[in-house]
């Protein structure tokens, strides 16, 4: 009987964590990096068939600082929002530029969004860089953002890591 209540322990605990396992988990965040984007003269392509007008907004330069990222960075004067205007009248950012990393590594970044009512802007990000190189981790993120407008010539952006815990990039790519 003494063996038996230990061992209906590590049962019901076994149990217990597998049962917790197959319920939903939610993602975890961490910082990318934080960001200034430096903005050109805009120009319109006018009415366009997918929607109300596109509005090309250049990027000019930047930085750019994350915890991963190697300190102070540039964001390369190359790129573009090429912004649309839905039939509905939402402007949806599709932005697409390149960042250099300190060490000299180059990254291209798209993302994508959605307007909130309080005038900041949700963004998708993904990355891509050399399959060998420091940065290889990134081709793999999941990334969430937060823009800020900072008048007409910048905007502010907050690029977030979403995955799950405890989850090894290098490690996950070869279950998949």
């Amino acid at each position: 009987m003494h063996l038996f209540i230990p061992l209906l322990t590590v049962v019901a605990s076994f149990a217990t964590s597998t049962a917790a396992q197959d319920g939903p988990v939610p993602p975890q965040m961490s910082l990318l990096y934080s960001m200034t984007a430096l903005l050109g003269d805009r120009f319109s392509l006018g009415p366009i068939p997918t929607g109300d007008e596109r509005i090309v907004i250049p990027i000019v330069g930047g930085s750019f600082h994350g915890p991963k990222m190697n300190g102070e960075s540039t964001v390369l004067s190359f790129g573009a929002d090429w912004r649309l205007t839905d039939a509905q009248g939402v402007i949806r950012p599709d932005a697409r530029y390149n960042i250099r990393t300190n060490d000299g590594t180059n990254i291209y970044v798209r993302t994508e969004g959605y307007p909130l009512p309080d005038g900041r802007t949700m963004l998708s990000g993904k990355f891509e860089t050399g399959s060998n190189g420091t940065y290889a981790w990134l081709n793999d993120v999941v990334g969430v953002g937060v823009l800020r407008r900072n008048g007409t010539t910048a905007v502010i952006i907050e690029m977030w890591h979403v995955g799950a815990l405890n989850v090894d990039l290098s490690s996950a790519r070869a279950n998949y």
